[in-house]
């Protein structure tokens, strides 16, 4: 690591990864030679490689943990470099007369330069070099950020930096990406947290810059807003703010230092700099920063969601002056708890509330320079909303405990000794994450402090942590009750926030709730946290202790039987003492019926609520689990130290055997409405809601989300003890375990789960069996409503099957993405401006191949029939693009996906997750990416388009899932416009014909016209009704009806025996070493 300071003010942080930079085994050395020269050509304009411009440096190594870069892995050895560049300036110092004009001038960066004036020519050339870029703009600061291949980092930079020197920003562009900001908005409109955030701002005091509405859209950017002023005004802020010498700087790349900064100095050291500082936010007085009516006022929010939520806000000063001591993530650790003696523990053994957050948010409308928030979330229950004043006086008597109960030093010691630990032994972060983080950083740490000023409590200071504790004991927090149903004396929401619309409602704060905090007393129930049972004492590595043997790249298969398999492989690479553990409880009884797949979600929760206040302190410790109800079953995954996982995997067996018996009508009652709540949350978003009815169309036997919900109410407090005891007597455990451990230790952890659990082999194997139905030749639609009428967003899932799956077809998608995944954002989105989320991704689904191209629109703009055309019409033109592709384009991109798959995996829950997906979808290809590489090195760009040419001619099969938004009922349709490529730019035209009508679902209920809230009206009647063609395709109305008729591809089971195995690789290695 090393610091910089260019004689320009930029502020730079170089990264060396010492780890020897490979040679990729697939290209000759002459076409790297070429590549080499081609990128030298690119950087050109004479620009001075010295680093005599760096005025200042630091610099610090970081001890290599001496890990066996030798290993033979699976993954490879290439790595991403990465680069983030940090703009002082964000939403906070934008005016007030364009409000969101800092995230709209984020998104103009990015179109063009002087240099390089193609609109997204940055995007088009990372996304070729097997890259990816984004930026964000956040309240104080914007980020723009990039990863790429090693060799091609400095033609990279060179765009990069083209952006930041000499953006074009043109009058023309800014409305196509204004359109852009306003769907992007659009998209986070219906977000509770988001509209919350909104709703504080909008209490700022008058003056305070966090009032700002920071998204912006059409309304805050174009409604009476002249173009040519705006237009002026963004490269005025640019010019302003985007000088050198606010920014930040941080590169990684496996170079040497010096090289690293000749890298910088060259791109970044003719960065135009200026005078111009940062508003200093200093000056602003924490106490004053919201309007008196903030903490007078108990606000009551009406939700988007089903959700009932209790939160007080503090408003605290700036905490990242106390980074050393950090008393407010001390005070989140012990209100945030949540095993024995906490306040989340109370409230839930009573029903009232199942989760609990505490703490102060890292946005930067929660923590900035001016104040922090400090927030108590406490997610109710219908019954605690009931005892309200009950929940309040528990969580002021929580609050209240740590200014009486002396001394918290053995409390934080025992967290300073735990993160300590952490730190130690964290995992190796991919570059991409750790220049953001360490970018970030370099603004507010100083340099000894950059990598370890988040992580470490450094000290305990008794003074920071009693004015803190001060602070929260004031009674002068902002309290908000966000809940679908009224609270007494609450007859209307007679207030809606001006950006988002959100309704709420305040009153003064209730004197009986003045007083409950006045007369708070100590409740029994609620103490400190005892010493963690979980901590990790022992830190023994297996493999050195075993003389460090050769270890085979793929897990090895310890046993299988009737009713398990053990997968397992030491670890030989991280050398760390960390294992994770995974295992797939698979039952027959969830695809047996809707009503047995919703019991199986309510048997999880219930599971995760016997055991949660047992198992906190294992969290707390650095230890993590999930557990989860999948396709057909459960999956439990355990990771971190591995001294004490088991003992998770045993409490989690156990409360699997045990919670029938603790189940009763009130539990039933208040789990039962969660999981109803949890659904119609789901099902009102629509991305969630496509992709539900795409898995149910193209999964043999799965069940819609609408019928599980419908199927809650009729569940019985005999039908769930009955399901409990069930599950765990007739199941298949599929189970891999990797990391710090040993093969006798493996056996044990799985015999001590079949033990608890005693089960028996499946009977009835066609419930466990997957697979895939094959659509029609032609075109399948399936249309509906998203079931939120105040939502406009609609998406539109183009899903394009191709047929079983085998690594020469899946290379080919693959590929083929690589080429279509830059024009088709740029068609779709820039151009056509039909959404801003828009994507295409190969998708595998039982080892059935396809792919699919989704946009998420507004039917307030477009209708989803026009975007679906215009996802076919790029589809059909995808031959065209590939055809034309010169020859040297085509392998540089084959090239760039090569080594994409030869990156090495960063940390061991990489390699983990890739093993555990090649377990639980029964292909056991652990060495699938090395023979993706083989199909890649000789794939020739005809083979691509003779299959793409055949899949079109011969076996088109195409399903359009499209969820519809809504538009106002007197808004007509939007026209559409149709965007035509022609020579010299691009032109606009009007489709003459527009889009057909849609059918207006009148089973819907409208919770516009009654006035009632819409989990009231949808609660009991919320139905999903498949709505006829919009053209000529014919529409499926029914999924069961269109499934009945179709064939299911068979499921080929690939299990690979050691000896294929061993003589796989060797063959592998053989031709790597030819070529």
């Amino acid at each position: 690591f090393r610091t910089l300071l260019l004689g320009n003010g930029l502020h730079a942080l170089i990264v060396s990864d010492p780890s020897p930079v490979p040679h990729d085994g697939f290209t000759t050395s002459e076409s790297s030679a070429e590549e080499k020269s081609a990128e030298g050509d690119g950087i050109g304009d004479g620009e001075s490689s010295s680093s005599s411009m760096a005025t200042s440096s630091e610099e610090c190594s970081s001890s290599d943990s001496g890990g066996s870069s030798e290993s033979s892995s699976e993954e490879g050895d290439e790595k991403l470099a990465a680069c983030a560049i940090m703009m002082d300036y964000g939403s906070f110092a934008e005016p007030t007369k364009y409000q969101g004009l800092a995230h709209f001038l984020e998104h103009m960066i990015f179109m063009g330069s002087e240099k390089y004036p193609e609109e997204n020519i940055f995007d088009v050339h990372i996304k070729k070099c097997g890259g990816f870029s984004n930026a964000h703009t956040d309240c104080e600061e914007t980020l723009f950020y990039f990863e790429v291949a090693e060799k091609h980092l400095d033609s990279s930079l060179d765009y990069f930096t083209a952006l930041m020197k000499a953006p074009l920003m043109k009058q023309e562009a800014m409305q196509r990406e204004r359109m852009a900001v306003d769907s992007e908005f659009q998209q986070i409109a219906q977000d509770d947290e988001t509209r919350r955030d909104q709703l504080l701002a909008s209490m700022a005091s008058e003056g305070f810059p966090h009032g700002t509405f920071c998204w912006g859209n059409m309304k805050s950017l174009k409604e009476g807003v002249d173009d040519a002023e705006l237009h002026k005004v963004l490269h005025e802020i640019r010019e302003q703010h985007y000088g050198a010498n606010r920014m930040y700087v941080c590169l990684q790349a496996r170079l040497p230092m010096d090289e690293l900064e000749a890298l910088v100095v060259r791109h970044f050291a003719e960065i135009p700099h200026n005078e111009q500082r940062a508003p200093d936010l200093s000056t602003f007085n924490y106490r004053n920063a919201f309007r008196p009516q903030f903490h007078e006022h108990v606000f009551f929010v009406k939700p988007v969601e089903n959700e009932c939520k209790l939160e007080l806000t503090w408003v605290l000063p700036s905490m990242r002056q106390y980074y050393r001591s950090k008393p407010d993530q001390f005070m989140s650790y012990l209100l945030g708890y949540e095993g024995r003696g906490s306040l989340c523990a109370y409230l839930r053994r009573r029903l009232w509330a199942l989760q609990l957050i505490a703490g102060i948010d890292e946005n930067g409308f929660d923590m900035n320079s001016m104040y922090a928030l400090f927030n108590v979330c406490i997610y109710l229950t219908d019954e605690g909303f009931q005892h309200l004043d009950d929940v309040l006086a528990a969580t002021f008597a929580y609050v209240k405990l740590f200014s009486n109960c002396g001394s918290l030093k053995e409390v934080y010691e025992e967290q300073q000794s735990i993160d300590e630990t952490g730190f130690r032994f964290q995992a190796q972060r991919p570059a991409f994450d750790n220049v953001q983080e360490l970018v970030l950083n370099s603004k507010y740490f100083p340099p000894k402090d950059i990598l370890t000023g988040k992580e470490l409590y450094y000290e305990y200071n008794e003074e920071h942590l009693t004015d803190l504790i001060g602070h929260l004991n004031e009674l002068k927090f902002n309290l908000m009750v966000t809940s679908r149903n009224k609270y007494e004396g609450i007859t209307t929401y007679d207030q809606q926030e001006q950006w988002f619309g959100t309704e709420y409602a305040t009153i003064p704060m209730p004197e009986k709730w003045r007083k409950l905090w006045e007369d708070s007393k100590p409740l029994p129930e609620l103490f400190l946290p005892e010493p963690n049972r979980f901590v990790t004492q022992d830190f023994t590595l297996f493999w050195h202790e075993l003389g460090k043997p050769e270890i085979p790249a793929a897990p090895k298969k310890l046993l299988k039987t009737d009713t398990c398999e053990l997968w397992f492989r030491q670890d030989d690479k991280f050398e760390l003492p960390e294992a994770y553990m995974s295992f797939y409880f698979i039952s027959p009884l969830q695809r047996q019926s809707a009503k047995n797949d919703a019991m199986c979600t309510l048997y999880e929760e219930l599971v995760k609520f016997h055991v949660c206040e047992e198992l906190y302190p294992a969290i707390s410790a650095g230890l993590s689990y999930t557990f989860n109800a999948s396709e057909k079953g459960l999956q439990l995954k355990v990771s971190g130290y591995n001294e004490k996982l088991h003992l998770i995997v045993e409490a989690i067996a156990d409360g699997m055997v045990n919670v029938a018996d603790t189940l009763d009508s009130d539990i039933l009652a208040a789990f039962r409405k969660n999981q109803r709540k949890t659904y119609f949350n789901t099902l009102i978003k629509p991305r969630a809601l496509n992709r539900d009815v795409r898995l149910c169309v193209l999964e043999h036997i799965r069940w819609l989300m609408i019928d599980k919900y419908k199927c809650l109410n009729d569940i019985t407090l005999e039908d769930l003890r009955d399901f409990a005891r069930q599950f765990p007597r007739e199941l298949y455990i599929q189970a891999l375990i990797q990391g710090n451990y040993t093969e006798e230790s493996a056996h044990n952890v799985l015999n001590a789960v079949k033990t608890r659990l005693n089960c028996q082999a499946i009977k009835e194997r066609q419930y466990v069996e997957d697979g895939t139905v094959q659509l029609p030749l032609g075109t399948s639609v399936i249309r509906c409503h998203a079931l939120n009428e105040q939502d406009p967003n609609s998406v539109i899932t183009n899903f394009y099957q191709i047929g079983p799956n085998t690594v020469r077809v899946e290379s080919i998608l693959d590929l083929m993405m690589m080429f279509v995944e830059e024009p088709v954002y740029n068609q779709l989105r820039t151009k056509e401006q039909l959404g801003y989320n828009v994507g295409a991704i190969v998708r595998i689904i039982y080892g059935i191949a396809g792919y699919s191209i989704m946009v998420n629109s507004q039917e307030t703009k477009t209708t989803a029939g026009y975007v679906e055309g215009r996802i076919e019409v790029f589809r059909t033109k995808m031959l065209q693009i590939l055809r034309q592709i010169p020859q040297d384009e085509y392998e540089h991109t084959r090239d760039s996906l090569i080594n994409l798959k030869l990156v090495a995996d960063m940390a061991l829950d990489t390699e983990v997750a890739r093993n555990w997906e090649e377990i639980i979808n029964e292909d056991y290809q652990f060495d699938r990416r090395r023979r993706q590489i083989e199909v890649l090195r000789t794939l020739r760009k005809s083979e691509i388009i003779d299959f793409l040419l055949d899949v079109d001619t011969n076996n088109l099969r195409k399903l359009s899932v499209q969820v519809i938004g809504h538009r106002p009922a007197d808004m007509p349709e939007p026209q559409p416009h149709i965007v035509e490529e022609r020579e010299g730019g691009d032109g606009a035209s009007e489709d003459p014909e527009g889009d057909d009508d849609e059918e207006e679902d009148e089973d819907e209920p409208d919770a516009d016209q009654t006035g009632e809230d819409l989990f009231a009206v949808l609660e009991n009647k919320l139905n999903i009704v498949f709505l006829p063609s919009g053209g000529t395709e014919d529409a499926i109305i029914d999924i069961g009806e269109f499934k009945k008729s179709l064939e299911v591809y068979p499921r080929r089971k690939v299990e690979p025996t050691e000896e294929e195995d061993s003589s796989r690789t060797a063959r592998i290695e053989d031709a790597i070493g030819k070529a």
